[in-house]
């Protein structure tokens, strides 16, 4: 087994007659924690279905590859045994339609893919050990008995986290990861992702957020119009150059130790 978790190669896929994404070489190697960076449209929900193989390229025009931990077919079920997927539509559907679920029934629902659990579904000991270890993993044992009609923003995102674990995943890709939430739940949330990535997880983190990336994320990849505007080393990728031309305004971005922000002239 080699360490590679996403490998790309001249990649496009179109919608209708226009491209949303057009010429992808992209490379993440497993243990290199990466945010994909980009403004509104800039292609980074449809890479993101790719990577899920929720979405398929269009065209294959050699030289060509697009492998997810090596393999360039999936069936969705298996891929999310090795590559966890937090998006906002699963959080939202767990908050309208899993409102009377505790935190640790939504947990266990992951062994099996489900908005829950139902009658028909059993679950070994072993499983029952995973689901509260995940819990306990992301220090939110005490969520396993709320409601999760009952929890804040902060705290329903950090169940669908751990729903992801019951897993052995090789990696957590994160969709704008903390929209909704308040200053302080974005700062925990944070520190909770920065956790998992030094304990072993792999993360892609796709966030508009500049501020969000964190001292353990050391790759950048820059989105604009569907194309890879700029990709690599983050010290070499984010600057002001670069974060201007991908948000179409002159824009500076400053650093203070491991942290960045933005301000706009």
């Amino acid at each position: 087994m080699t360490d590679s978790l996403i490998h790309f190669q001249n990649v496009d896929l179109i919608y209708d007659t226009a491209y949303a994404l057009r010429g992808i070489d992209l490379s993440i190697r497993r243990g290199e924690h990466c945010a994909i960076i980009g403004a509104n449209g800039s292609g980074k929900s449809t890479l993101i279905k790719l990577i899920s193989c929720e979405l398929y390229p269009s065209y294959k025009s050699d030289p060509f590859c697009r492998d997810i931990l090596e393999k360039s077919r999936w069936e969705i079920a298996e891929l999310r045994k090795r590559l966890g997927v937090i998006t906002n539509d699963i959080h939202w559907a767990f908050q309208m339609q899993g409102q009377n679920l505790r935190g640790y029934e939504a947990v266990l629902s992951g062994f099996n893919g489900t908005l829950g659990i139902f009658a028909h579904q059993t679950y070994t000991n072993e499983q029952h050990v995973i689901a509260h270890d995940a819990l306990e993993r992301l220090g939110i044992a005490h969520l396993g008995d709320k409601v999760l009609g009952n929890m804040s923003t902060g705290e329903l995102r950090k169940i669908v986290v751990a729903r992801a674990l019951v897993h052995p995943i090789d990696a957590l890709l994160l969709d704008e990861p903390t929209v909704g939430l308040d200053i302080k739940a974005q700062i925990d949330f944070i520190d909770m992702i920065r956790s998992l990535s030094r304990s072993g997880t792999t993360i892609i983190l796709v966030t508009h957020h500049i501020e969000e990336i964190f001292e353990e994320i050391n790759k950048v990849v820059l989105l604009s119009g569907g194309t890879i505007y700029a990709q690599g080393k983050k010290e070499e990728t984010l600057n002001s150059q670069n974060i201007s031309a991908i948000f179409d305004m002159k824009l500076a971005l400053e650093r203070e130790g491991e942290h960045y922000r933005i301000r706009s002239f």
